[in-house]
């Protein structure tokens, strides 16, 4: 286990005791201590600020694999993988009793995860990003939100990063869902309304791994995006996402990266339910004329269904079935079990079951600080000249993750 690893885990499990004790609130404390400003609280009022706010995100997390077909699938005799998943820094403001602003980047020169080329191992180091940055405001019952923010089509890519109860999202949804972007957005203000709806329009062209993207060259990438949901029973929310990319894949667009949709429309259909202990999210899904695939790739489908259950303030259980299916159409993540075997990227159906536990360190805020294990096995069905397609075989995960 690397160092930084250690240091991680030493420092959840030695918060765990402080969490405990009768007269202290790590969870209150921290949240309170990254509100460097908040004109209420410090009974210092101000026409111009209200609030000023740090935002720190991080998750270190490493795997190992075991794939189908014994060591002649293992690339370069390497099963583990660890990396500093995601770490970003940021800031977010309330001024003028109106607009909330916000700014996040990605921290470089963190350790990044190992690929195997030329007959060896080399680790990269994270480059240093703009994340997210943002203008907001809420105009009566609307909310409008203006700059590079998350296109939140589909269950799983809906819930944030800091919140989720997996290390990764299911392959399909990060196969087609779109990255932060610059657009504009509106939606309904009241998230608990009896019908909620969304829309927006985004550039899909960005810069690649710059601090700033001042530019906003897509031509004529623009993704439309929209989402109307409707409560019901067990404190559910049933959600109808879509996505139009208007991708002109013979365009030279230069030096800019496309980073929209992975298809050229997106449908999701998911439902989201609680029940005392209990939750549900179950999601169908489809990309229809997928982007960057093989000869041959057009369509794709999947199913997604997760429950949890919360055993204990502390203890979370997790199961989770994925289903993808497309001829030469499903991508593999992009993450250990691609990158550390030789098994093909792609593949005409792909199943996997995920059983994980999470541990929160603080059961009040419980996505601040946790600790999370999981295992996967997942199935890939096809064949191409060069024999099996996609990865078949065992995926074993571990991860630090914190959120403030």
């Amino acid at each position: 286990m690397k160092k930084n690893t250690i240091m991680a885990l030493a420092l959840a499990i030695g918060a765990a005791p402080i969490t405990q004790a009768a007269d202290f609130d790590l969870a209150a404390h921290m949240k309170d201590a990254f509100k460097l400003f908040d004109a209420k609280r410090d009974n210092a009022e101000n026409p111009y600020l209200q609030e000023f706010s740090i935002k720190l995100r991080g998750q270190y997390q490493g795997a190992w694999v075991d794939p189908a077909g014994g060591s002649d699938r293992v690339k370069g005799d390497r099963k583990d993988n660890n990396e500093w998943r995601r770490f970003r820094l940021g800031a977010q403001a309330k001024v003028l009793e109106q607009f909330t602003i916000k700014g996040v980047w990605n921290i470089g020169g963190l350790d990044g995860r190992s690929k195997y080329s030329d007959g060896a191992w080399h680790r990269s180091r994270s480059e240093g990003s703009l994340d997210e940055l943002t203008i907001s405001t809420k105009l009566d019952s609307v909310t409008l939100t203006l700059g590079k923010h998350k296109p939140a089509y589909m269950a799983e890519y809906r819930t944030s990063s800091g919140k989720l109860i997996t290390l990764e999202r299911s392959a399909l949804v990060n196969q087609l869902k779109a990255e932060k972007l610059y657009g504009v957005s509106v939606a309904n203000a009241d998230k608990k309304a009896d019908w909620g709806w969304n829309a927006g329009v985004w550039v899909d062209g960005q810069r690649d791994n710059t601090w700033l993207e001042p530019s906003l060259n897509g031509g004529d990438n623009v993704t439309l995006g929209m989402g109307i949901s409707r409560a019901t029973g067990c404190n559910g929310r049933l959600t109808l996402d879509f996505m139009h990319s208007f991708r002109n894949e013979g365009r030279d667009t230069g030096d800019v990266e496309y980073a929209g949709p992975g298809a050229a429309d997106v449908v999701a259909l998911s439902w989201e339910g609680k029940q005392g202990n209990f939750s549900l999210l179950a999601e169908a899904l489809a990309g229809f004329n997928v982007y960057g695939g093989t000869q041959g790739a057009e369509n794709v489908y999947g199913l997604i269904i997760m429950p949890s259950y919360r055993f204990s303030p502390h203890w979370e259980g997790v199961l989770r079935y994925q289903l993808a299916s497309g001829s030469n159409a499903v991508k593999a993540d992009s993450r250990y079990y691609s990158t550390n075997s030789t098994y093909s990227g792609t593949s005409d159906l792909l199943q996997g079951v995920y059983l994980g536990a999470n541990y929160y360190v603080c059961p009040e805020n419980p996505h601040m600080l946790k600790l999370m294990l999981g295992a996967e096995y997942l199935n890939s069905q096809g064949r191409d000249a060069k024999g099996n397609k996609g990865f078949t075989g065992w995926q074993l995960s571990s991860a630090v993750r914190f959120d403030f």
